[in-house]
């Protein structure tokens, strides 16, 4: 199993190219950028000894392989091949378990984690939002492969949202607010609802996170308990932002407003 550096025979590739094409301007090479990339893939290259590299990982079927291939070019530090990630994702159902396994083993570089989350969310097979709802739910703030897991179920329907409620209490800290954003999505259910609420009341350093997720649920009931904020004084001109616009998202009357002189948000946004 050879590992070829495809992005570096690629920027040979322009740059050869660039090179008999000397007149061309920068925008003119970037409007190219799709047409030099397909002929590429379909040119025979010496390097493959006269395969082309957009078919080169048509030889590779079986998952185990493919997962191999994927841990050699992350554990060398060379780019993932466009071919070989599109390779996998064409395998598609095989491959799910073997990606999963991936994604789950904490040990693995985060880099490759991240390579088999991203295959597994373009290879769409409804059974890996299990994994997505275990990354969300067990994920801390800066955790980049709870937030790939996050988006995902953000870009599903709203069947998604009883299954998170029900994990909504075992979740971290974190997972929950993740939650929540989620849901926020999708309206409808009184228990996304009660906990945005409950949340906007007792923490009172992430209230502008939540009023902003109860602006997007758009349920006008909370235009009361969100007005209740916008006289404090011990508030900062940003979280006083997302209160109001979440009142007047949800058709309330957020009143004259207010000025916070001495507020670095407020005299950065005045100056300009």
């Amino acid at each position: 199993m050879k590992i070829h550096d495809f992005d570096e025979k690629f920027y040979d590739y322009v740059r050869t190219w660039m090179a008999m094409h000397p007149n061309m301007t920068e925008k003119q090479v970037e409007e190219s950028y799709n047409e030099i990339m397909l002929n590429w893939l379909n040119a025979p290259a010496k390097w493959l000894d006269g395969e082309k590299p957009g078919e080169y990982f048509l030889r590779y079927s079986e998952p185990r392989e493919l997962m191999k291939l994927l841990e050699e070019y992350d554990k060398r530090d060379i780019g993932l091949p466009e071919p070989l990630y599109s390779r996998v994702v064409s395998v598609g159902k095989p491959c799910v378990a073997p990606l999963e396994r991936l994604v789950r083993n904490g040990d693995n570089p985060e880099s490759l984690r991240a390579t088999a989350l991203a295959i597994l969310r373009d290879i769409g097979d409804p059974g890996t939002n299990e994994l997505y709802i275990d990354l969300t739910c067990r994920g801390d703030m800066g955790d980049d492969i709870s937030e790939m897991a996050a988006d995902a179920l953000s870009e599903g329907d709203g069947s998604i949202v009883n299954t998170l409620m029900e994990r909504y209490e075992g979740a971290t800290e974190f997972g929950q607010m993740r939650i929540l954003d989620i849901c926020a999505n999708f309206p409808g259910d009184d228990r996304v609802y009660d906990r945005l609420i409950d949340k906007l009341r007792n923490r009172p350093e992430e209230r502008a996170v939540y009023a902003s997720l109860l602006g997007k649920l758009g349920d006008a009931r909370a235009v009361d308990e969100l007005k209740k904020y916008l006289t404090l004084q011990d508030i900062g001109y940003i979280e006083y932002l997302e209160l109001r616009n979440a009142v007047e998202a949800l058709g309330g009357d957020a009143g004259e407003e207010r000025t916070f002189y001495g507020d670095p948000d407020f005299e950065a946004m005045r100056n300009m």
